[in-house]
């Protein structure tokens, strides 16, 4: 007995619908209707193609969008018309485009993707023919996978190196077979790819950093992965979207390696376990395991390096001043 499994429905309008003098008007009442209010201009007159494919993979909606030369602007007015509560992502797979938002100006190529905010007036420019894949995400589903929204919006993401790459080839992959995902199966996957797009997101938008907040972004890491014992300034540069030798420079800059500052972080979290008398029920093993410490012989000897006592001693000494009750 077959199993019937519904599929993502696809929604199509075509300018070929209508006559050649209300294409236009027909494509900018299509924008409007598969995204939002928006304000068009056109460099010629005449006939105007364009198509839009839409399909609803959980709550993104997924467009393959084919047309030529034009400016899609999202003014003011229109923000105050139609409030936005969605992100735009926009990948070219044909073409070119030019976007600005927030004071941030843009070119997207083949592969590339730069995200916008409906909330907020943004501009695309189209120079000629072009292909695009545009996600609508609602603001709830993709803010919470960015460390700053404000700094993600209008920032190009290469689509041919590093998290961009990947990124980009799953965007392509679901412009081709949103309308054949199952239903069941939409809502998951819409969080995974707003996971995967966060991820690439953060690292483009760290280029526009300044080193002081790269530098706490890169500490902040730090203490969020002490418990990975295979830590290592590779890991934390790529997370937080720099070279690894430019992270080395931002440690330095600061007066302490990265290697001695991940020390003496995973042995300031050891010292404050074994003096907690909450933590009295862990070996000293388990807290070395649980910051990183593969050997419990070498957080010993760092530790009475750094201390003057050893790891047991000191939580004797803790007990002293704070007896089990």
């Amino acid at each position: 007995m077959s199993v019937y499994r519904a599929r993502v429905p696809v929604r199509t309008w075509d300018t070929t619908a209508v006559d050649t003098d209300e294409q236009f008007a027909y494509w900018s009442d299509v924008l409007g209707a598969a995204f939002c209010r928006v304000t068009m201009v056109r460099p010629d007159e005449g006939a105007f193609t364009g198509q839009v494919d839409v399909a609803a993979v959980g709550p993104v909606d997924v467009a393959t969008i084919t047309s030529q030369a034009q400016a899609v602007r999202r003014t003011d007015a229109d923000v105050r018309r139609q409030a936005g509560d969605a992100f735009f992502l926009n990948m070219t797979l044909r073409g070119s485009s030019t976007f600005t938002q927030g004071g941030r100006t843009g070119r997207l190529g083949p592969g590339d993707f730069a995200l916008v905010d409906g909330a907020q007036p943004f501009d695309f420019e189209f120079d000629g023919p072009f292909e695009q894949v545009s996600l609508t995400v609602p603001h709830d589903l993709l803010a919470p996978h960015l460390a700053s929204p404000a700094s993600a919006t209008a920032v190009a993401v290469r689509g041919d190196r590093g998290l961009g790459a990947v990124a980009s080839n799953t965007l392509a992959g679901l412009s081709r077979g949103a309308g054949g995902i199952d239903r069941g199966a939409s809502r998951p996957l819409a969080e995974r790819v707003a996971g995967l797009v966060g991820l690439s997101l953060g690292a483009a938008a760290t280029k526009n950093v300044g080193p002081l907040a790269l530098t706490q972004l890169a500490l902040d890491e730090v203490d969020r992965s002490l418990a990975d014992p295979a830590l290592s300034p590779a890991i934390v540069a790529e997370r937080v979207g720099v070279s690894t030798r430019y992270l080395h420079r931002l440690f330095e800059d600061r007066g302490q390696s990265f290697s001695r500052h991940l020390l003496a972080r995973r042995l300031e979290r050891c010292r404050a376990a074994l003096t907690d008398p909450g933590l009295a029920d862990m070996t000293v093993g388990e807290i070395a395991w649980s910051n990183g410490f593969t050997d419990p012989s070498y957080l010993a000897r760092a530790y009475r390096r750094r201390y003057g006592v050893s790891p047991t001693q000191d939580r004797a000494a803790a007990v002293r001043v704070h007896p089990l009750r």
